[in-house]
Protein backbone atom coordinates (compact mmCIF):
# COMPACT_ATOMS: atom_id res chain seq x y z
CA UNK A 1 0.00 0.00 0.00
CA UNK A 2 1.37 3.40 -0.98
CA UNK A 3 0.94 6.91 0.47
CA UNK A 4 2.27 9.32 -2.09
CA UNK A 5 5.74 8.21 -3.23
CA UNK A 6 6.68 6.32 -0.05
CA UNK A 7 5.26 3.36 1.75
CA UNK A 8 2.92 3.99 4.67
CA UNK A 9 5.49 2.43 7.02
CA UNK A 10 8.25 4.76 5.79
CA UNK A 11 5.90 7.74 5.97
CA UNK A 12 4.78 6.85 9.51
CA UNK A 13 8.37 6.53 10.74
CA UNK A 14 9.17 9.98 9.33
CA UNK A 15 6.06 11.56 10.85
CA UNK A 16 6.74 10.40 14.42
CA UNK A 17 10.42 11.35 14.41
CA UNK A 18 11.58 14.18 16.68
CA UNK A 19 14.73 14.62 14.61
CA UNK A 20 14.59 17.96 12.87
CA UNK A 21 11.15 18.87 14.28
CA UNK A 22 10.88 22.65 14.23
CA UNK A 23 8.35 22.70 17.09
CA UNK A 24 10.58 20.55 19.30
CA UNK A 25 13.20 23.27 18.80
CA UNK A 26 10.62 25.99 19.58
CA UNK A 27 9.40 24.23 22.74
CA UNK A 28 12.95 23.73 24.04
CA UNK A 29 13.82 27.39 23.38
CA UNK A 30 10.61 28.74 24.93
CA UNK A 31 11.08 26.72 28.09
CA UNK A 32 14.13 28.94 28.68
CA UNK A 33 13.15 32.24 27.04
CA UNK A 34 10.16 34.47 26.31
CA UNK A 35 10.57 34.41 22.52
CA UNK A 36 11.99 32.37 19.68
CA UNK A 37 13.11 33.88 16.38
CA UNK A 38 13.07 31.52 13.41
CA UNK A 39 16.46 31.76 11.71
CA UNK A 40 15.14 31.24 8.18
CA UNK A 41 12.11 33.58 8.16
CA UNK A 42 12.88 35.97 11.00
CA UNK A 43 9.36 35.42 12.42
CA UNK A 44 9.18 35.54 16.20
CA UNK A 45 7.05 33.34 18.43
CA UNK A 46 6.31 35.08 21.74
CA UNK A 47 5.56 32.86 24.71
CA UNK A 48 2.37 33.67 26.53
CA UNK A 49 2.84 31.01 29.17
CA UNK A 50 4.12 27.52 29.83
CA UNK A 51 1.33 25.22 30.98
CA UNK A 52 1.66 21.64 32.30
CA UNK A 53 1.55 19.94 28.88
CA UNK A 54 2.10 22.83 26.48
CA UNK A 55 3.72 26.09 25.52
CA UNK A 56 1.27 28.85 24.54
CA UNK A 57 2.43 31.22 21.80
CA UNK A 58 0.96 34.44 20.40
CA UNK A 59 1.18 34.20 16.62
CA UNK A 60 3.20 36.94 14.88
CA UNK A 61 0.34 37.71 12.47
CA UNK A 62 -2.45 39.23 14.55
CA UNK A 63 -4.84 39.84 11.65
CA UNK A 64 -7.20 37.66 13.72
CA UNK A 65 -6.76 39.39 17.06
CA UNK A 66 -5.62 36.90 19.68
CA UNK A 67 -4.53 34.16 17.24
CA UNK A 68 -2.64 31.71 19.43
CA UNK A 69 -0.89 28.34 19.22
CA UNK A 70 -0.95 25.74 21.99
CA UNK A 71 2.07 23.51 21.27
CA UNK A 72 2.45 20.15 22.99
CA UNK A 73 5.65 19.86 25.02
CA UNK A 74 5.79 16.21 24.00
CA UNK A 75 6.58 15.39 20.40
CA UNK A 76 3.62 13.49 19.00
CA UNK A 77 1.81 13.66 15.69
CA UNK A 78 -1.58 12.42 16.90
CA UNK A 79 -3.53 12.96 20.12
CA UNK A 80 -3.78 9.21 20.63
CA UNK A 81 0.05 9.00 20.69
CA UNK A 82 -0.01 10.72 24.09
CA UNK A 83 -0.80 8.77 27.24
CA UNK A 84 -4.32 9.21 28.53
CA UNK A 85 -3.22 11.50 31.35
CA UNK A 86 -1.01 13.58 29.06
CA UNK A 87 -3.68 13.94 26.34
CA UNK A 88 -6.22 14.94 28.99
CA UNK A 89 -3.82 17.56 30.37
CA UNK A 90 -3.04 18.83 26.86
CA UNK A 91 -6.75 19.23 26.10
CA UNK A 92 -7.26 20.96 29.45
CA UNK A 93 -4.41 23.36 28.63
CA UNK A 94 -6.07 24.16 25.29
CA UNK A 95 -9.44 24.76 26.98
CA UNK A 96 -7.82 27.04 29.56
CA UNK A 97 -6.30 29.11 26.74
CA UNK A 98 -9.63 29.18 24.87
CA UNK A 99 -11.36 30.52 27.99
CA UNK A 100 -8.67 33.19 28.39
CA UNK A 101 -8.97 34.27 24.74
CA UNK A 102 -12.73 34.52 25.08
CA UNK A 103 -12.44 36.59 28.27
CA UNK A 104 -9.89 38.99 26.77
CA UNK A 105 -11.10 39.43 23.18
CA UNK A 106 -14.83 38.53 23.26
CA UNK A 107 -14.88 36.92 19.80
CA UNK A 108 -18.11 35.95 18.04
CA UNK A 109 -16.67 32.44 17.65
CA UNK A 110 -13.42 30.64 18.43
CA UNK A 111 -12.00 28.25 15.83
CA UNK A 112 -10.01 25.21 16.99
CA UNK A 113 -7.67 23.68 14.42
CA UNK A 114 -5.45 20.66 15.04
CA UNK A 115 -4.05 19.72 11.65
CA UNK A 116 -0.33 18.85 11.61
CA UNK A 117 0.02 18.48 7.86
CA UNK A 118 2.74 21.13 7.63
CA UNK A 119 4.41 20.69 11.04
CA UNK A 120 3.95 17.13 12.29
CA UNK A 121 3.96 18.02 15.99
CA UNK A 122 0.73 18.44 17.99
CA UNK A 123 -0.34 22.07 18.10
CA UNK A 124 -3.73 23.72 18.33
CA UNK A 125 -4.43 26.86 16.34
CA UNK A 126 -6.91 28.91 18.39
CA UNK A 127 -8.33 31.59 16.13
CA UNK A 128 -10.79 34.13 17.53
CA UNK A 129 -13.33 35.13 14.88
CA UNK A 130 -15.20 38.42 14.80
CA UNK A 131 -18.17 39.94 13.02
CA UNK A 132 -15.75 42.23 11.19
CA UNK A 133 -13.89 39.28 9.61
CA UNK A 134 -13.96 39.51 5.81
CA UNK A 135 -15.50 36.00 5.69
CA UNK A 136 -16.59 35.15 9.26
CA UNK A 137 -18.17 31.83 8.31
CA UNK A 138 -15.29 30.51 6.18
CA UNK A 139 -11.87 29.05 7.11
CA UNK A 140 -9.14 31.63 7.64
CA UNK A 141 -6.90 30.16 4.94
CA UNK A 142 -9.48 31.06 2.29
CA UNK A 143 -8.79 34.77 2.82
CA UNK A 144 -5.33 36.06 1.97
CA UNK A 145 -4.31 39.19 3.80
CA UNK A 146 -1.36 41.36 4.62
CA UNK A 147 0.02 40.17 7.98
CA UNK A 148 -0.86 42.42 10.91
CA UNK A 149 2.47 42.73 12.72
CA UNK A 150 2.29 44.67 15.96
CA UNK A 151 4.74 46.83 17.85
CA UNK A 152 6.65 45.07 20.64
CA UNK A 153 4.51 47.00 23.15
CA UNK A 154 1.26 45.83 21.53
CA UNK A 155 2.40 42.18 21.55
CA UNK A 156 3.37 42.58 25.21
CA UNK A 157 -0.02 44.08 26.09
CA UNK A 158 -1.87 41.15 24.50
CA UNK A 159 0.37 38.64 26.22
CA UNK A 160 -0.14 40.29 29.63
CA UNK A 161 -3.92 40.36 29.15
CA UNK A 162 -4.05 36.67 28.20
CA UNK A 163 -1.70 35.69 31.06
CA UNK A 164 -3.97 37.43 33.58
CA UNK A 165 -6.78 35.09 32.54
CA UNK A 166 -4.56 31.99 32.60
CA UNK A 167 -3.47 32.47 36.20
Amino acid sequence: MQAGSCSITEHREYMVSETGCVFCTVVTALQRADSYRFPDSGDTFRKIQELPASIVVLMPDQYYTGYTLVISKTHATELFHLSESESTQYLNDMLQVANALDAVFHPRKLNYQLLGNTVAHLHWHLVPRYDCDPHPKRPIWEHSHTPNLLSPEAYDARIVAIRQHLS
